[in-house]
């Protein structure tokens, strides 16, 4: 369980694992979407830093995890390949360390880690801990609590893929967004860019 006091919250490296979600194919965007660059910096390289300034433990799930081998970090590859990242919570899940698991998709540029954080506050009472802002639910920017692999398993046997799925057979908190007051900022750091266009945009922000 995981409980500490807000200052060491707010302060201290986690132990939690951070898991960055890059072993999708980007067939819409059409390129590896972990190196696209933002400030002149690969994706991958800019979630690494904030992780590492977060969590004492960090993990790649990827299918290809030669092309991630500059990294230090431990490379999981899917268990059930093919199914979305349903398969990689599966795996990161079972290659954590500890308890708790943080997930996050390698296509969000303005990931924060004082909303990160934030969010780590309501670990220990709950198995999924996942923010809610303009009234959608964000699974890919979400913590997971180990309790979760036995139904993510069973949910990718049944081929039921879609994350959210399962999420009435364990303990959710969901974080709604008048509960960010402290970060005006939050509908900013879950942005993500699936097409070409959307990058071009998320860029002038």
């Amino acid at each position: 369980m995981l409980e500490m006091k807000d200052d060491n919250l707010n302060k201290c490296i986690l132990p939690v694992t951070g898991v960055i979600l890059a072993g999708g194919k980007s067939s819409r965007m059409g390129r590896n979407k972990a190196f696209l660059e933002y400030l002149g910096k690969p994706l991958i390289e800019k979630s690494l830093e904030e992780l590492r300034s977060v969590f004492s433990e960090v993990i790649i799930s990827t299918n290809s995890p030669e092309r991630f081998q500059r990294y230090r970090e431990k490379k999981v590859t899917d268990l059930y390949p093919g199914c979305g990242p349903l398969s990689g919570l599966q795996s990161g899940l079972q290659a954590s360390r500890f308890d708790y698991a943080f997930f996050v998709a390698c296509d969000m540029p303005f990931i924060d880690p004082k909303v990160i954080r934030f969010l780590a506050g309501y670990c220990g009472k709950h198995d999924v801990i996942v923010p809610e802002v303009d009234g959608v639910l964000h699974p890919l920017h979400a913590f997971y609590h180990k309790n979760c692999l036995p139904l993510v398993t069973e949910y990718l046997e049944k081929k039921s893929f879609k994350i959210i799925d399962f999420y009435p057979r364990c303990s959710v908190r969901i974080v709604r967004e008048e509960e960010f007051r402290s970060f005006p900022q939050v509908a900013r750091s879950l942005m993500n860019a699936n097409t070409d266009q959307e990058w071009r945009e998320l860029q002038t922000l």
